[in-house]
């Protein structure tokens, strides 16, 4: 979807890899899947949850919350 649109980098004014973007894509089908909005500010807090997330399992930050 998002990887698939050739523009879709530029309408937001950044260049993200060819890697970022497929996440994007996998994140906006889930989402699109779930019945939950996935505009760009909703995808990027999902992908800096589960980073978040992979860090707290490593052990590489402690989770306070």
């Amino acid at each position: 979807m998002a990887k698939e649109h050739p523009d879709a980098p530029k309408q937001f004014g950044i260049r993200l890899s060819s890697e970022v973007m497929e996440l994007v894509s996998v994140i906006q089908e889930q989402r699109r899947h779930d019945q939950q909005s996935f505009t760009l500010a909703s995808i990027v807090e999902d992908a800096i949850t589960a980073y978040y997330d992979l860090l707290v399992e490593r052990g590489e930050i402690n989770d306070k919350a």
